[in-house]
């Protein structure tokens, strides 16, 4: 993968060199950090509270050994534990769900814990900030640069005419009226409070539509309850996408359609500050394998072009 690296001595025995690689309290300590998802090296540092050169070296011999995965975004690195799909290796992955079966047994793992979630509340904090501060103006700040008419057109071609619609992230709501046409009912949920307000402000007296405000990885939502599901431009501003992935596929139905729309690969810094990105963009294979993970069958992905520098990527799915 383009946007990924596994580093694995192809002439050494994965046995031999997954247990040395664990053969150290630290390495299997940041083996359970990344359990929770994907971090910076400095956010490994700061969970931790030890130096920079030792944690690159754990990292570095946890990376060898096909243990973790790691994939750049502009000038920061992330470490994650990859699938047995995208390292092609069984026994790492076995190894280290073998050891997280027993992450009690470590002297550090309720701390370690508590110190993973300050990081993952830490960005949900800034995210939330954001997007408040800009709840008024975000369909102006879309046009200027992401084009919304250009994959909303794509969206309504794809989804089904069916009862229910979840719009994941739907801001203020500028996707809901254009969904009525598709569903008898939309429920639009946001991490935003002020999100949610500017869209009850225009769509809350509307008794087909629900608006709630909710953390994307826990949806108050009955399983198997929506026909499809709407993720427009809302990925790449969450910490850990297959964690939502998960949570989508338990709302949908079985055959239910997942519509995503997110930019593509890209390294425009900036936008982390100016959109308070997390992800910079994403590999198509990526969301193929995070997909597969998570109980779909990809139907199809495209592009679409801009006359930004930015290029949208469109991916439909449906529930297995």
């Amino acid at each position: 993968m383009a946007t990924e690296t596994l580093l694995i001595n192809r002439n050494s025995s994965p046995l031999l060199a997954g247990a040395k690689a664990i053969s150290d309290e630290t390495r299997i300590r940041i083996l359970h950090i990344l359990s929770f998802g994907a971090f910076s090296v400095n956010e490994v540092v700061e969970i931790l509270g030890m130096g920079q050169s030792r944690i690159s070296r754990h990292l570095k011999i946890l990376t060898e050994a096909g243990l973790i995965g790691s994939r750049r975004e502009g000038s920061l690195v992330y470490s994650f534990l990859p699938d047995e799909e995208s390292m092609g290796l069984k026994f790492p992955m076995e190894l280290t769900k073998l050891l997280l079966s027993y992450k009690e047994d470590l002297p550090s793992w309720e701390r370690d814990q508590k110190m993973v979630h300050q990081i993952l509340e830490a960005r949900e904090k800034k995210s939330k900030s954001f997007f408040d501060g800009v709840a008024e103006s975000w369909e102006k700040l879309q046009e200027e640069t992401l084009h919304p008419k250009l994959y909303r057109s794509w969206i309504l071609q794809e989804l089904p005419t069916c009862e229910n619609i979840l719009d994941l992230g739907c801001g203020p709501g500028g996707l809901i009226p254009f969904l009525l046409n598709k569903a008898k009912h939309v429920t639009g949920v946001d991490n935003s409070s002020r999100m949610i307000e500017n869209a009850s402000i225009h769509l809350g007296k509307n008794p087909s539509v629900d608006l709630i405000q909710t953390p994307m990885e826990h949806l108050p939502l009955s399983a198997n309850s929506c026909d499809a599901v709407v993720a427009s431009m809302v990925m790449h501003h969450i910490s850990h996408p297959p964690t939502v992935l998960e949570e989508i596929a338990r709302v949908l139905k079985p055959g239910g359609v997942l519509c995503i729309v997110d930019l593509g690969k890209h390294n425009a810094e900036y936008m982390r500050d100016n959109f308070a990105d997390l992800w910079l963009g994403f590999e198509p294979e990526l969301f193929e394998s995070w997909l597969s993970n998570a109980g779909f069958r990809v139907e199809t992905i495209g592009e679409i072009q801009t006359d930004s520098s930015f290029k949208i990527l469109t991916i439909k799915a449906t529930k297995e």
